[in-house]
């Protein structure tokens, strides 16, 4: 008989700078409208005294991480696959990857499975330096159409860029207010639905760019994934609360940002 609703485990990173908006986050979570979740956070704290907390106060099943001489963005990379191999080790279909500053719509789960892909979002926006100047900008990517490629490859100047998959752009606001399901190459990826098939096979890393940077943690996931040939998915109208510390604040109990004035 067919499992009507799959098992989903909603889980995310956590660590103790992150107290501001814990409360939030776990309130939004123990509360979506799915039928059939579970939640699971990793510490990666430098003591086990918040780990202990979101046990003792939320009741949240919580594992404790103590992670070592460690770049922020590698303690990230280790959590977020202990909650891959969590997922394959208990039998879920679905891991609800979340961050645990963005507050999802409480039916995320339904809206995203009813695409049944590998791996669909659903958005946020965060702040950009564009041109020397913050900017809000969504929080996924396409990678330039044949006729924006066109227009900038005569521009370039990085021997990096070869083809417009090398390339990235923001969601437009028109992509975002159409409402449809919109491919990417990279999603919302602190609220990313992530399949079976692509959790147990694939892990978070950091890729390294040559001559510049290491890149975060989803970019390292997202490619690989469609290097192995999978697709993945943004749906615009699935939007998400992002609660950044210092940036975001809530006045009349909304989550606002100074660039919106």
């Amino acid at each position: 008989m067919v499992n009507v609703y799959p098992r989903v485990l909603v889980a995310s990173p956590v660590f103790d700078g992150m107290e501001y908006c814990i409360g939030d986050f776990l309130n939004r979570i123990r509360s979506l409208s799915y039928k059939n979740y579970d939640i699971f956070l990793v510490d990666n704290s430098e003591t086990k005294d918040f780990a202990k907390k979101l046990k003792n106060s939320y009741g949240i099943n919580t594992l404790h991480l103590l992670l070592k001489n460690m770049t922020n963005m590698k303690k990230i990379v280790r959590c977020r696959n202990r909650i891959f191999t969590y997922a394959v080790e208990n039998s879920y279909d679905y891991v609800l990857m979340m961050d645990s500053d963005v507050i999802p719509p409480t039916d995320i789960i339904e809206r995203l499975l009813a695409y049944k892909k590998d791996i669909v979002s659903g958005l946020y926006y965060g702040v950009f330096n564009v041109d020397r100047k913050q900017k809000i900008q969504p929080v996924a990517w396409k990678c330039l159409n044949e006729e924006e490629w066109e227009e900038v490859k005569g521009q370039l100047m990085s021997n990096a860029v070869k083809r417009r998959e090398d390339i990235r752009r923001n969601l437009t606001e028109e992509e975002i207010e159409s409402g449809e399901l919109q491919e990417v190459i990279i999603p919302s990826a602190g609220c990313m639905l992530v399949g079976r098939d692509v959790f147990s096979r694939f892990k978070y890393g950091i890729l390294d760019v040559p001559g510049k940077f290491n890149t975060g943690d989803d970019i390292y996931f997202c490619r690989k994934a469609r290097e192995a040939g999978i697709k993945l998915y943004c749906d615009p109208s699935v939007k998400c609360e992002h609660l950044i510390e210092g940036k975001f604040r809530k006045e009349n109990g909304e989550w606002v940002h100074p660039l919106h004035r």
